[in-house]
């Protein structure tokens, strides 16, 4: 089982890591967004009641809203998790150096997290969450489902291949794909465009990017990704935002 999760981490830098390849796969999801309707909600600031998160981890503390107009199974599967104490000193398994890190798993090899009634979350996707630095991102070992584990992505600059690959992307009618308004947050935000449309967006940091950057600069192992130093998510508080 550790090997298989070890090829899944593997999977998962490669698409981390890529520019733009998933959303050619035409299962993406973003084929069949209704882009008019687009609303970048994660570069506006919560809204009255909106629920929020606080993590506290070995580095520090970041905030972060969550989504549950748009992922509301894995919202409600999160914030059970948080309310009965399981990510309580959970350690943090596994780091990509600027690209995420992933917690939230049952067992030492991370090939195993919790839902509610024991089954895989399907994924749920939204035109409105997109895969900016922040981001916290719902997994499982197999590839469209998700439970309690999840990665926070850092990002990078919006290269000209990323930039050239949203812009080239066409419909089946051989209209653009992506519109300008999402084109240009991309050039305005760090990201990782090469997981667009791979995994459920279910929050994003709102304050604390520094602790994240923390995160992200600590060393792992080359092959399993492990953190060379033990790090831990001592708790998550959640709130209600109010202006």
């Amino acid at each position: 089982m550790k090997k298989i999760f070890i090829l899944f981490l593997a999977l998962l830098t490669v698409l981390l890591t890529a520019s733009g390849c998933f959303f050619d796969m035409p299962s993406n999801p973003i084929w069949d967004y209704d882009y008019s309707e687009m609303k970048l909600v994660q570069l506006e600031p919560p809204y009255a009641g909106q629920p929020i998160v606080t993590v506290y981890t070995t580095h520090g503390e970041f905030t972060a809203m969550l989504f549950p107009e748009y992922a509301p199974n894995t919202v409600a599967n999160f914030i059970a998790r948080i309310e009965d104490g399981f990510y309580e000193n959970k350690p943090i398994l596994s780091i990509i150096q600027n690209q995420y890190f992933l917690s939230g798993a049952l067992d030492e090899d991370i090939s195993r997290g919790m839902t509610n009634d024991g089954k895989l979350i399907p994924n749920e996707y939204s035109v409105n969450l997109w895969p900016f630095k922040g981001a916290m991102l719902s997994i499982a070992g197999r590839q469209g489902f998700g439970d309690s584990r999840f990665i926070v992505i850092g990002g990078f600059p919006f290269d000209e291949e990323s930039a050239e690959a949203m812009n080239n992307a066409v419909k089946r009618d051989d209209t653009k794909l992506f519109p300008a308004e999402l084109i240009e947050a991309f050039e305005q935000n760090e990201s990782i465009p090469g997981i667009i449309g791979a995994y459920t967006i279910f929050g994003q940091i709102t304050d604390g990017f520094d602790v994240l950057d923390k995160l992200l600069a600590l060393q792992s192992d080359f092959e399993t990704k492990r953190p060379l130093d033990e790090v831990f998510i001592e708790k998550i508080e959640l709130s209600e935002y109010t202006p």
